[in-house]
């Protein structure tokens, strides 16, 4: 039996913020639309969840698959918090509660299917899936492929294992379900630090960690480089009236050196301050206070965290000069960082996850016992799309999973760090979640996304989009030229498009190869539709793979011929079949023959190659296998063919006769 652990839950000590009011319903019908949680119950008798279980309240039914009964009363608060923030954006909607979390935060895979397909045979529209695990179950993976294909609609969260990439585990990282990532309320005011270097007079932006110590006054102090501020780091070291600068993590991908550690090591140096360098490009919203650290600990020095390309000129300054800097922490209005405990893409080459992001800290909510709580995680975040995909079936009726998707997904707002950069998709999927937006898109885009996997030796890839409009309207939409680099060529066949209502177009973009690369990277770009009408600006994000390796199959012999790549040591082929949602995975050594035995279907091929040198090298192909051949003979020439067996069986009967005659 597999195991999905349930999301761990952490409590944010803050002041509370209640769920922010950001739709406008106007155009939003009344007909009931059944959600499906399936999470620890919900504690129905809550006065904001209608204070009861039936067919004529807010909770009208359910089960529970830890007691085996019909009453899904939550004993841990997950799922009440949950139904809380649904009935908030929602509230003509209909529950039903499933309780399958155990005591210890655990649940069966084989009771979330079970679940599932209960909640289905009880009518639900929307399903709610705020729990995953890092582990593999391929009987979920089918269930959920064929519940979404029957026209219900899967909500997920990705999970809370960042800010570590492709840490998107099952159910969050299928292809059949929409997912959501965590970013900041921005309800709530945050604080950026300004760093002015007095010998080149320049000013770094900084980011204070979540609890530290804010100055009342500006810090003025000689900047000293302490490597990773561990206690080894630090040996005969003086950092008394300075301000430390340190990198985050450890020394070695394994070590661990918490950001409280760091702070704490240089404040008993007599430190002022403390600057903490990222290892990876971006920036992050971290904390100093988490479950791990020592009994006693508070956090007594200002503790921030800066870009690993602002560290390193810190730190190249700090090398050729005693370096003093002016640190001034001004209160603002905090872009929506993308939580650092989201879990982040890419899951495949072929698309995209997640999918986009929501509300997911400082969410305050219904809990037990008639009260309210403030949770993080997306957990709390994938319930703001169940909500909105209810409102949107609400208004425009049956709708399926890529329809729904192709509505939600373009019409959110993509989020830009502190430098006006946007964050990777592999963070936060096509953006923001936009209610107000999406409820007043009038059409859906298929796909929401594109992924072309371009190489040397196939340097010209081609995607279909569909535009779908869901109004009687007549619409004009308009697609603006994208914005490319000098590695790649984009065009599309068609720059304005007249949609008659309700009718759909395609259209074909092409992105071809245009310099020679080195080595694999992604790039990505963001394709603009514009409803001229209502002038609604659409988005929707166009990965571009540039893979050093790429891959053909034979189909006489079923071998597998790789291209651009020499010395490696073995070759790892992820298989996905898109049909039935099966993955297989193949290794296969240097030197060994590649051989696929593909039953027919359609197929998305990702290889990754393991090079000498530890380095990696990718790539990516469609494949569709046909059936064997079938002989068969048309109906209209049934007579001719009894007309033949009848010859042959005369022929037959007489060529006996003469054989068996005596001479």
């Amino acid at each position: 039996m597999r195991f999905l652990p349930a999301l761990m839950i952490l409590l944010l000590l803050s002041n509370p913020i209640l769920l922010p009011k950001i739709i406008s319903t106007e155009q939003v019908d009344t007909d009931e639309i059944i959600i499906a949680i399936i999470d620890t119950g919900v504690d129905y008798n809550h006065p904001a969840l209608g204070g009861g279980i039936g067919p004529d309240k807010i909770i009208i039914g359910g089960y529970d698959f830890i007691d085996n009964d019909d009453d899904p009363m939550d004993e841990l608060g997950h799922g009440t918090h949950i139904a809380g923030i649904i009935t908030n954006i929602s509230p003509n909607s209909k529950i039903l509660a499933y309780r399958v979390v155990d005591y210890t935060g655990l649940v069966k895979s084989s009771d979330v299917i079970i679940a599932m397909e209960l909640a289905v045979s009880n009518g639900a529209d929307v399903i709610n899936l705020s729990l995953g695990s890092l582990s593999e179950s391929e009987e979920l993976r089918k269930s959920i492929k064929q519940i979404s294909n029957s026209g219900v609609i899967i909500v997920t969260a990705v999970g809370n294992s960042g800010p570590i990439f492709g840490s998107i585990g099952d159910p969050g990282k299928y292809e059949d379900v929409i997912s959501v990532g965590s970013h900041y309320n921005s309800t709530s005011d945050s604080t950026l630090a300004i760093i002015q270097i007095d010998a080149i007079k320049e000013e770094l932006i900084g980011l204070p960690l979540v609890d530290s110590v804010l100055p009342n006054n500006i810090l003025h102090a000689e900047l000293e480089f302490v490597n990773y501020a561990r206690s080894v780091d630090l040996d005969g070291i003086d950092l008394t009236g300075k301000i430390a600068v340190a990198k985050r993590r450890g020394a070695e991908p394994s070590e661990v050196v918490y950001f409280s550690t760091k702070e704490a090591n240089v404040a008993k140096k007599g430190a002022i301050g403390l600057i903490v360098i990222n290892t990876v490009p971006g920036i992050i919203k971290g904390r100093l206070m988490h479950p791990n650290i020592p009994v006693g600990y508070s956090p007594s020095i200002p503790t921030l965290l800066i870009t690993q390309e602002d560290g390193e000129k810190l730190i190249k300054q700090i090398s050729d000069s005693q370096t003093f800097v002016k640190l001034d922490f001004n209160p603002k209005n905090l872009t929506n960082f993308v939580s650092i405990f989201s879990s982040r893409g890419p899951v495949s080459s072929f698309y995209m996850k997640p999918d986009l992001v929501s509300f997911g800290e400082q969410i305050n909510s219904t809990w037990l016992d008639n009260s309210y709580k403030i949770q993080n995680g997306t957990s709390f975040s994938a319930p703001y799309v169940t909500a909105t995909v209810a409102l949107l079936l609400n208004h425009h009726g049956e709708l399926n999973h890529s329809q729904i998707l192709g509505i939600i997904s373009p019409s959110a707002t993509p989020l830009k760090n502190l430098y006006g950069v946007y964050w990777p998709s592999t963070l936060q999927g096509s953006g923001s979640l936009n209610i107000d937006k999406a409820l007043h898109n009038p059409i859906s885009i298929i796909p929401s996304h594109l992924s072309f996997n371009l190489a040397e030796t196939q340097s010209v890839n081609t995607q279909i989009i569909t535009i779908q409009s869901l109004v009687s309207d007549t619409l004009e939409i308009s697609i603006p030229d994208i914005q490319t680099d000098n590695n790649v060529d984009m065009k599309f066949n068609s720059s304005t498009i007249i949609l008659e209502g309700r009718q759909s177009k395609v259209i074909e973009v092409q992105s071809r190869l245009i310099n020679s690369i080195e080595e694999s990277f992604t790039d990505e770009f963001r394709l603009t539709f514009m409803i001229n009408q209502s002038n609604i600006e659409l988005f929707i994000p166009v990965l571009i793979y540039y893979n050093t390796v790429s891959l053909s199959i034979d189909k006489k012999s079923n071998l597998v011929n790789l291209q651009g790549i020499d010395n490696y040591n073995q070759i790892l082929l992820q298989i996905y079949n898109t049909d039935t949602g099966v993955i297989d995975r193949e290794i296969f050594a240097s030197g060994e023959e590649i051989q696929l035995n593909l039953s027919p279907g359609n197929y998305w091929i990702d290889v990754i190659v393991s090079q000498s040198d530890n380095n990696f090298s990718y790539g990516g192909l469609e494949y569709h296998v046909d059936p064997p051949a079938v002989i068969f003979i048309p109906e209209s020439n049934s007579t001719n063919l009894s007309i033949l067996i009848s010859f042959i069986c005369i022929f037959c009967g007489i060529s006996l006769l003469f054989l068996n005659k005596k001479p």
